[in-house]
């Protein structure tokens, strides 16, 4: 793991029970067959007091459950705010920033920082893990997860001091000082389509930017969408492309608290190259007045 020090996600059927046909001895020899007794129902009794009290006294004790859990999730989030510091990346085409830990300078205050994030991460994914993935809050999770990874917007620092401190630009995507003037230049490693593989949605609200463009390939066999598409349109014409493209998933998610994983594979005539990823991480992310908000960066590789 990378602490970004650089600190580089019964039924009850009513009706009647009809009790098995039956020959009486007497009518046997006629062949007359007996009729069916119906066996009375019985009213369905109100539930009484003491389970009307009970079934209160559950829900109770499950919405302090929630509330004291969401309580632990805000004191580690307080621990690492209370470590943490700033590295600007300077001035110029505004390169953001990194949340860095300056008073770990030992390994056991290394690993106490690091045990925060993961208790604070494990209980995100316990929480969100298998929920629904089609509500307004993750769809906005998605959208600020995109125009990150494409470079096109980023998101801030989730921070008490009231700071609109940027993320820093991923995998290389912001832009660069000029070194013949003061202005900026795009990165040189900027793509003018940047592909998506989404498996955990069905669609998404795409970053409205001329460019670069944003393609998605959505659902299970989204991957193997974009390899073929791939394939089909460019690599059977040249061996040597290279297909890149951004996985996101998955992704936990439980009352404004996420956890995002996102990879970034690479590869050229179907093979992987390297290691097979250009770099990812684990995002842990907070929404606050109405926004996703970047308070860690669990791991990072690549």
């Amino acid at each position: 793991m990378t602490l970004m020090r650089v600190f580089l996600g019964w039924w009850v059927v009513a009706g009647l029970t009809m009790v098995p046909t039956l020959v009486d001895a007497q009518a046997g020899a006629s062949g007359a067959v007996a009729k069916p007794v119906a066996k009375p129902v019985k009213p369905v009794a109100k539930q009484s007091a003491a389970a009307r009290s009970d079934s209160a006294k559950m829900q109770a004790l499950l919405t302090a459950e929630l509330r004291r859990y969401e309580g632990q999730l805000s004191a580690m989030r307080t621990e690492i705010l209370e470590r943490a510091g700033w590295a600007e990346m300077g001035d110029r085409c505004n390169p953001g920033a990194l949340r860095v830990f300056p008073h770990d300078t030992t390994p056991e205050q290394r690993k106490a920082t690091e045990a925060i994030v993961l208790r604070l991460e494990n209980r995100v994914i316990v929480q969100g893990a298998g929920a629904s993935l089609g509500g307004a809050d993750t769809r906005a999770l998605l959208r600020t997860i995109v125009g990150w990874e494409a470079g096109i917007d980023r998101p801030r620092w989730d921070d008490d001091a009231g700071q609109a401190r940027l993320a820093f630009a991923t995998g290389l995507t912001g832009e660069v000082p000029d070194p013949t003037g003061p202005g900026c230049l795009p990165s040189p490693v900027m793509a003018d389509t940047v592909s998506f593989v989404i498996p955990g949605f069905s669609g998404m609200e795409f970053p409205k930017a001329p460019r670069p463009r944003v393609r998605a390939f959505f659902g299970p066999s989204g991957e193997q969408h974009v390899r073929n598409e791939f394939f089909t349109n460019v690599g059977s014409r040249d061996r040597q492309a290279e297909l890149a493209y951004i996985r996101i998933g998955p992704i936990a998610h439980w009352r404004g608290w996420a956890v995002v994983g996102v990879d970034r594979p690479k590869e050229r005539g179907g093979f992987a190259l390297g290691s097979g990823s250009n770099g990812g991480a684990v995002y842990l992310l907070r929404r606050v007045a109405g926004e996703w908000r970047l308070l860690a960066i669990v791991r990072s590789w690549g």
